[in-house]
């Protein structure tokens, strides 16, 4: 988990450099998910307890409800963007042929990334308005990714734009979605 969560950093910081030690790492979208993806998304399920310490009207069972759905969406939307990035990505990859490793390698970190702006959201005390801008710091991390994922030159900002509906909007919505039916 250290691994992914290094490199989740590391994408903010420098999605180049990041997208580079991603791919030097070759693994699989299996192992990413297992040794990676999973154990954070437990971690983004517990940060949701975090807000019982400084929120007095939030109850404990509201929390775990908010730690399930968050989960919940999280978990179903890794799937529902790949299966959405495999339906639009043909025509915009050298080939015509999607890469199902790096597609899915690439789905499981980004959405990861939407995990750890839920993180820091959590731990943070108070409603400042930036945290709800966090999700926008992927756009460049996923215009970093075109290369990695073997996206055409010429269609860079259309990926960029259907990646950033699958893996940044859907999530979101998909949580927010939750959240919503369960309070």
């Amino acid at each position: 988990m250290w691994l992914y969560i290094r490199q989740l950093i590391q994408l903010v910081l420098s999605p180049s450099r990041g997208w580079e030690d991603i791919s030097a790492a070759a693994q699989t979208p299996a192992e990413v998910q297992r040794s990676g993806y999973v154990p954070w998304l437990a971690v983004t399920a517990a940060s949701e307890l975090v807000p019982l310490w400084y929120s007095p009207g939030l109850t404990v069972w509201a929390a775990i409800e908010s730690a399930i759905a968050v989960a919940g969406a999280m978990f179903v939307s890794v799937y529902l963007a790949r299966i959405f990035l495999d339906m639009t990505l043909r025509e915009h990859v050298d080939g015509g042929e999607v890469n199902p490793v790096r597609t899915g390698v690439f789905v499981l970190y980004t959405v990861g990334l939407v995990c750890l702006y839920r993180v820091v959201a959590n731990l943070l005390p108070a409603a400042l308005t930036l945290v709800h801008f966090l999700p926008l710091l992927s756009v460049p991390v996923i215009f970093k990714a075109a290369r990695y994922v073997g996206v055409k030159t010429d269609s860079v900002m259309a990926f960029t734009g259907l990646a950033a509906v699958a893996v940044i909007v859907l999530p979101m919505c998909m949580a927010g979605l939750l959240l919503l039916i369960t309070h």
